[in-house]
């Protein structure tokens, strides 16, 4: 039993003794109709009375309560605002009632002194007024209701939140910190609102990106694609409904991309989203040796061009070799020696790059595109981890000279750079201390590829250490000991 059931309980029993008690002293049960008010006097003659009619009222109002607490209970939920106009009009109705029936002033009379009084009352409480019929209005409105998330610009400021509830006064948001934000409803009404939870859970959302108007646009895209791609499947942007890139608009020699995601409204922020989309496009641009630009840089853009950065100039390769994992512990001349013999490899959807077994002495690095990793396994192929711009993968062929580990299949378009065998070679002769770290590196990395390898495939993990990797270099490049 809810506590407007036991309101209503104890209110009830309340009355019927004030019933009998009207009933003893002034002839009547009800007492504003019974006989022996003026012998009773003032106090007993209108008191008993007046206390009736209020404990009527406040037994009606806490029933309608009651009953609307029961239908939530059933999924039948009344706006909290409709009761609330609904005790309003209870109380003004037995309040009239009350100085009609029990001090006898006559109803013309109040009808017209309401009127006066409430056009005074109309206009001094106008925003008032407005907030209640505006609280109304919203809670008909079927298009938003409680639980829904909205995304609104208020007083100059961006929101986002929650609608927690429609009060009489005001609107009652949620926002992503939980902190609960009131707008009044005549001011809320009066705003455009996006509601973010119709018709389905997923929202569209974009961002935009500034670059070079003189790059290859359908590369550009096919970059972003990809960056989006890889955020789908780290879990960071919804699955339901792929991503996509736009050319939005090409002005004073700049190009620019709307990346298009979806994600499910409550999970994360909006500025999140964006972060995420931005970030991956920004690392995937890097990785494929595009450059960031911006407004400030038009003019100089205009003399060098786009193909100052492209991959066919060796100043372009050693920057995006800089990032590779086992290219990290180079010199800037190392990394230029590296750029100047480095081959770039370009492999089309479902094209094998490396198969398990075959011999190799080469590395490479991923610029564009994403490929697959597969082994097999003892029920077939099985995928065991994709690669993405920034990757790279053959470094135990290229340092050591063992076999390929596992089949690389292009998913994508893709473009790599490879690093061969003879290119270290020189490296290492000049510098020789350059083993220890990258054999240093190679050690941090083997245990979670093996893992990655091994678990997928049912295959027991642990499986015994090779002799120490840096003898292993050393060996297959004839280095001596230093």
């Amino acid at each position: 039993m809810n506590r407007y059931w036991t309101r209503s309980a104890l209110l009830a029993v309340a009355g019927i003794l004030l019933a009998f008690a009207s009933l003893e002293v002034l002839g009547g049960p009800f007492g504003w109709l019974a006989d022996g008010r003026e012998a009773a006097g003032l106090l007993a003659g209108d008191g008993i009375p007046l206390l009736q009619l209020l404990l009527l009222a406040m037994l009606l109002d806490q029933l309608i309560w009651a009953l609307a607490a029961r239908g939530r209970t059933l999924d039948m939920r009344v706006p909290r605002l409709a009761l609330q106009i609904v005790t309003f009009l209870i109380y003004a109705l037995f309040f009239c009632g009350i100085l009609n029936q029990v001090f006898g002033l006559s109803m013309t009379a109040m009808l017209g002194a309401s009127g006066v009084i409430g056009l005074i009352l109309g206009f001094g409480l106008r925003g008032l007024v407005a907030d209640v019929f505006s609280g109304i209005a919203l809670h008909l409105d079927a298009s938003i209701s409680v639980g829904d998330w909205v995304d609104l610009q208020y007083r100059g400021r961006d929101m986002s939140g929650k609608v927690v509830d429609f009060a009489w006064r005001t609107v009652v948001l949620a926002d992503r910190a939980d902190n609960l934000v009131l707008i009044p409803n005549g001011e809320f009404a009066g705003v455009m609102v996006t509601n973010r939870s119709r018709p389905g859970p997923l929202s569209k959302y974009e961002c935009l990106l500034e670059l070079d108007a003189g790059h290859d646009t359908a590369r550009i895209l096919a970059i972003l694609d990809n960056a989006l791609a890889r955020a789908v499947q780290d879990g960071l942007l919804s699955a339901g409904s792929a991503p996509y890139t736009q050319l939005a608009a090409l002005k004073d020699g700049l190009a620019t991309y709307r990346m298009v995601y979806f994600v499910e409204v409550g999970a994360r922020s909006p500025g999140t989203h964006s972060h995420v989309a931005l970030q991956y496009g920004a690392q995937f641009l890097r990785a494929a040796g595009v450059p960031l630009a911006s407004s400030q840089q038009v003019e100089w853009r205009r003399q060098d061009g786009p193909e100052r950065h492209h991959l066919a100039r060796p100043e372009a390769r050693a920057g995006v070799l800089a990032g590779a994992r086992y290219l990290s512990a180079l010199s800037p001349q190392e990394l230029a020696v590296i750029a100047a013999e480095t081959v770039t490899v370009r492999t089309g959807p479902g094209q094998a790059l490396l198969n398990a077994g075959d011999p190799g002495e080469t590395m490479f690095v991923v610029l564009e595109g994403s490929f697959e990793v597969v082994i097999d396994g003892p029920h077939g192929p099985l995928e065991v981890a994709r690669l993405w711009p920034g990757d790279c993968f053959g470094e135990m062929s290229l340092f050591t000279g063992a076999p390929r580990s596992a089949h690389v299949r292009a998913r994508t378009a893709s473009v790599t750079l490879e690093v061969a065998k003879h290119t270290m070679a020189g490296i290492f002769e000049r510098n020789p201390k350059l083993v220890e770290r990258i054999a240093a590196l190679i050690e941090q990395r083997r245990s979670v590829n093996e893992d990655a390898l091994l678990r997928p495939a049912g295959l027991p993990a642990g499986a015994p250490q090779s002799p120490g990797m840096l003898e292993r270099i050393r060996e297959f490049f004839r280095l001596a000991r230093s």
